[in-house]
């Protein structure tokens, strides 16, 4: 071969290297980056030949560019505010008008003594009030036992405490019951001493500490009378008052004038509850006043005590003349 041919030879063998150099290092460049650690270093060859003095340049290896992973920003979220609910103002409820007994106390057809029982309260029940009466002594109430679902109590503030009961309204009254004569007409003859007194009002309490009747007489002016005796006579018990307005046990402590009383029983005994007879009988000591036979001055009346209703008995007494 000529010389010209052997340094085309050559020329060709050192394009080869470097074409196949080029490749080797991108093939290798990318198996490390995928999978190996290490690089294999390229083999050496060694050519022994004769060179040109004139070598066309070596092409130099582009670099691989490395993709950058593209980072995502996520929107940080607006948070949601809820409304704020409108306050809807709450109508007060209209405490509703009450009485709680604290004695057992009786139920009426209207307002006054005169009216008829219809019923009863126990201690410490609580009923609703509708109405009053024109003095406000009495309220009327819803009462389930009554026939028109409405009933009378007393007002008295001894006998029960009344709440929320301004603005409960006035209630025109029944009309009263015919009046029932307690004691036959009076004779064209002079009244004799039989009926010299008449009963003018009776009303129960209950007491759990004793049972006991009570009285007051006065005249027809209103003035106390002192000096009368009361019977009370049960089956075949009969009981007798200290006259109205003297102690007999202790004249040094009188009486209210005109008042008198009977203790029937204390500690309170269920025997004493009773209908009892009550009269104003004629008498000078307390022994005559017990005799069932001392004469009356006074019509019968009677006082109904009731267990838990009523063991006290109220009465109140005119002397006609």
């Amino acid at each position: 071969m000529t010389r010209r041919q052997w340094a085309l030879v050559i020329v060709l063998v050192l394009v080869n290297y470097i074409i196949f150099a080029s490749l080797a290092t991108v093939v290798l460049t990318h198996r490390s980056k995928v999978s190996t650690p290490r690089r294999t270093p390229l083999p050496t060859f060694t050519v022994l030949a004769r060179v040109s003095p004139t070598r066309p340049p070596t092409a130099t290896p582009s670099a691989t560019p490395t993709a950058t992973p593209t980072q995502y920003v996520l929107p940080t979220p607006t948070p949601v505010v809820p409304p704020t609910p409108t306050p809807v103002p709450v109508t007060p409820t209209p405490a509703t008008p009450s009485v709680t007994v604290r004695v057992g106390l009786r139920v009426r057809a209207g307002p006054g003594v005169d009216y008829p029982q219809i019923g009863s309260l126990t201690p410490g029940s609580t009923v609703e009030v509708i109405g009053r009466n024109r003095d406000s002594s009495w309220w009327q109430i819803a009462y389930v036992g009554a026939a028109d679902g409405k009933g009378w109590i007393s007002a008295n503030p001894e006998y029960g405490t009344a709440q929320n009961t301004e603005t409960v309204p006035y209630v025109e009254a029944p009309p009263p019951p015919p009046a029932t004569p307690t004691m036959p007409p009076t004779p064209a003859a002079p009244p004799t001493p039989q009926w010299q007194f008449e009963p003018t009002g009776f009303e129960g309490q209950w007491n759990a500490g004793l049972a006991q009747i009570r009285g007051k007489v006065v005249d027809a002016a209103g003035q106390p009378v002192q000096g009368v005796f009361m019977q009370a006579k049960c089956g075949g018990t009969v009981l007798a008052s200290n006259p109205s307005g003297i102690n007999l046990y202790a004249p040094s402590e009188p009486y209210e004038p005109g008042a008198f009383d009977i203790i029937l029983s204390s500690p309170l005994d269920r025997r004493s509850m009773c209908r009892w007879e009550v009269r104003i009988v004629q008498a000078n000591t307390y022994e005559e006043a017990k005799n069932p036979a001392a004469p009356s001055l006074s019509d019968t009346a009677y006082c109904d005590l009731e267990w838990e209703i009523a063991s006290i008995c109220f009465t109140r007494w005119r002397k006609n003349w």
